[in-house]
């Protein structure tokens, strides 16, 4: 798996990919889910996006915040015909390297809170929640990955 940043190109196949991946969490949670009804014109222009292709489209994109306080997992999105192939766990392996690499010491992410198998895979993946966020209309669970120093 070879990530490559994302263009103006990719935008129809990113909402294509996004629609796909997010709409089943809907039916749990009950309100559109954040990156599915995002402005990918703005998410392109203002955070990184990573894509991973297959044979017949994008099979993963990963988008990830870089700002000087903090490095956050926006969104994850991998096609439902590419489940099972492990692209969201190297996704956030590479979402590590890259927080690394960029001089951060740890990783942030937020998902819903009605997420429950969602919230188990980060904490499988090393994440502890830190905090909820209550909005208007969803409640978020806040969690984070603090890398560990190279030895």
């Amino acid at each position: 798996m070879t990530p490559r940043r994302a263009t103006p190109a990719d935008i129809p196949a990113i909402v294509a990919l996004t629609e796909a991946a997010y709409l089943p969490n809907e039916a749990i949670i009950g309100v559109p889910s954040l990156p599915r009804i995002a402005d990918y014109n703005e998410v392109l222009a203002a955070h990184e996006v990573w894509l991973v292709d297959g044979d017949s489209g994008l099979d993963a994109a990963l988008v990830l915040e870089v700002e000087p306080s903090d490095f956050t997992v926006w969104s994850i999105a991998v096609a439902p015909e590419a489940a099972g192939r492990k692209l969201g766990a190297a996704l956030m392996a590479f979402a590590d390297e890259r927080g690394r690499a960029l001089g951060y010491d740890s990783v942030h992410l937020y998902t819903h809170a009605k997420l429950t198998q969602r919230i188990g895979w980060y904490e499988r993946l090393g994440f502890t929640i830190t905090h909820h966020e209550d909005m208007a209309d969803r409640r978020l669970t806040h969690m984070r990955k603090t890398f560990s120093k190279a030895g």
